[in-house]
């Protein structure tokens, strides 16, 4: 089972903590943030056959203090573009021992090229599963192909998808 796998209607201000949905405070969805594209360890595409967009420094930075490693679903795009579903981790990549904390956007579309140095914007609409080390290389890649399958059907409910619709993607 995935943990909060549906959409709770949440905060359309960016983040707004004193907005009154009637909804807890804590939920930090949708949960939107931008970053420009930097060289990351180059086995997204490669090694596991996912390319990621990875966020500089700066999109790290700007995470509120607590907010959850994991890997999360929602929608992005690059420098203003077409916005389609994502998957993101965020956090230490437990499985290769990661020393520093990343942001990893998987757009789920087929890009011609690299994008580095562009704006990606995105929103986390919900959480999907905690990061953790696997006990293979092929089971890192059966899950993040589980990941990618179980987000294009959340992403395509009603309840999220006018999040794509955002005019955060256009700011």
């Amino acid at each position: 089972m995935i943990p909060n796998q549906t959409n709770r209607h949440s905060r359309m201000i960016m983040n707004d903590p004193d907005a009154d949905d009637g909804l807890p405070t804590d939920d930090p969805y949708p949960y939107y943030f931008h970053g420009t594209v930097v060289v990351g360890f180059g086995r997204g595409g490669r090694k596991l056959g996912c390319p990621t967009a990875n966020l500089d420094d700066t999109a790290i930075a700007r995470l509120p203090p607590h907010f959850p490693c994991g890997v999360f679903y929602g929608f992005a795009n690059v420098n203003h573009g077409e916005v389609y579903g994502m998957v993101t981790s965020i956090g230490w990549n437990p499985h290769f021992k990661n020393e520093r904390k990343t942001i990893e956007v998987h757009i789920l579309h087929d890009f011609d090229e690299d994008f580095y140095g562009a704006e990606v914007r995105a929103v986390l609409v919900g959480f999907m599963r905690p990061m953790v080390a696997f006990n293979s290389l092929d089971e890192l890649k059966t899950a993040i192909n589980n990941d990618m399958s179980t987000a294009k059907g959340l992403l395509s409910a009603p309840e999220t998808i006018f999040y794509k619709n955002s005019d955060f993607f256009s700011q």
